[in-house]
């Protein structure tokens, strides 16, 4: 149980490289590889997690490491919490035109097979 969310982390070159041996260790258990390498920096994403970065001592760890440590323009963290648009709770950073595009959208669809739909409008013209 617990909210799950999609996090993208978009860091330029030198964050990557300049962030301490505890916060590259965070994002390698939390992701294990990069989804993307550009010359600009690297891509990581993650669908499905319980980003809970106010609770969790490491992701507390690696948002004060990138926080006091970078320009807000060098990195972008996006979490697709489940309370947003209200929250950016677990965002962090400027990088908003990076080589991804990465950035936070919502949308509500409501979706059914087509065959049970058939089967609805059976079941209400019989009976």
């Amino acid at each position: 149980m617990g909210i799950r969310s999609d996090v993208a982390i978009a860091l330029k070159n030198n964050v990557l490289e300049g962030l301490s041996a505890e916060s590259k260790k965070t994002l390698d258990e939390w992701f294990g590889q990069t989804s993307s390498v550009t010359e600009e920096g690297v891509l990581f994403y993650e669908e499905g997690v319980k980003w809970y970065n106010e609770c969790y001592d490491d992701l507390r760890a690696f948002y004060k490491d990138i926080e006091s440590n970078f320009d807000e323009e060098d990195y972008l963290i996006v979490a697709g919490c489940h309370d947003y648009p209200e929250s950016s709770s677990g965002d962090s950073g400027g990088w908003y035109e990076n080589p991804w595009e990465v950035y936070k959208s919502w949308s509500v669809s409501v979706e059914w097979a087509t065959d049970t739909a058939d089967e609805l409008d059976n079941r209400k013209a019989t009976g």
